[in-house]
């Protein structure tokens, strides 16, 4: 009998249906109802009755649920007490894009280590969607991404540390390029770069409805894995792009970031971890990062 045994039971027998529970965690119908099968067969009694709208407890899985809360509870404590212990061998991996390095992360990092000097940093350059990989297969301790989609924020703690504006992105050779402000809706000719979903999921939809907000939709020829990929294709002429602010802080030669004069929707640059990682650290670590913008 594993932990998640006991929390497949216990979600199921709260909800009192499969569908719900399986949601509530954030797995699949097919692997919630095995479980509770195999919890079954281990057990040597029935824990569930089906009936037409759902589930109801037998006296066994009536008994088993009171003992389940228990040792939930008795486990969520130890991590928490755990977690709060200072360790002097304490390492934490932390996923970020390349952007943010310049721009708030390596002073937020000095502060840290000058206030817990015993914690040993990691940092992994990755892009949004391969940080959320890693972190599922805890590789990393804290993915620091833009924002986050709904699945993210179901399967993951999130916090929102600070919010980011868009910026127009053009060639210096770009006929606006000499503007300290630009209406977006003057770029509808203009071919857009995108991004690879597979990289950095929902960021073209971001553009997209930055475009419909300026009254146009934009014409995403290109899909780039990376910023810099970007900023050498928009610096190349091969057209423009709109990126958070921060963005200017990584080497861009031949190109302009420009504020636009629409109220666009902005990026909320948001922390990642995981529900049971319970340690004081980390909170203690997102503070230091959001004390730097």
């Amino acid at each position: 009998m594993e932990i998640r045994h006991l929390k497949y039971f216990t979600a199921a027998a709260e909800e009192l249906n499969i569908s719900h529970a399986a949601r509530r965690l954030n797995v699949s119908q097919p692997a919630m109802s095995r479980t509770i099968h195999d919890l079954e067969s281990e057990l040597g009694v029935p824990l569930f009755v089906q009936e037409r709208f759902g589930l109801r407890l037998t006296t066994s899985g009536e008994k088993l649920l009171i003992y389940t809360r228990q040792i939930l509870d008795i486990i969520n404590e130890a991590v928490r007490v755990i977690g709060n212990i200072p360790d002097a061998n304490c390492v934490i991996n932390i996923g970020f894009i390349a952007s943010s390095i310049n721009t708030f992360l390596g002073a937020a990092l000095r502060s840290f280590r000058s206030a817990n000097p015993n914690v040993v940093i990691k940092i992994h350059e990755l892009s949004p969607a391969s940080q959320i990989k890693a972190l599922r297969k805890h590789q990393i301790d804290i993915a620091l991404i833009g924002n986050p989609s709904g699945s993210v924020r179901d399967e993951f703690e999130t916090e929102v540390l600070f919010e980011l504006q868009l910026e127009a992105v053009i060639p210096e050779s770009h006929r606006l390029a000499q503007r300290k402000l630009i209406n977006l809706k003057e770029l509808v000719e203009d071919e857009f770069i995108g991004y690879n979903e597979e990289s950095f999921p929902g960021r073209n939809q971001t553009i997209i409805n930055a475009c419909l907000v300026a009254g146009f939709k934009p014409v995403l020829s290109y899909q780039a894995d990376s910023l810099v990929e970007v900023l050498a294709i928009v610096g190349s002429g091969a057209g423009v792009c709109l990126m958070p602010a921060d963005v200017a802080s990584l080497p861009h030669p031949e190109v302009k970031f420009i504020p636009v004069r629409e109220k666009l929707e902005t990026i909320r640059f948001t922390a990642a971890w995981q529900r049971d990682d319970a340690r004081s650290i980390i909170g203690s670590l997102l503070d230091h990062i959001k004390r730097q913008k």
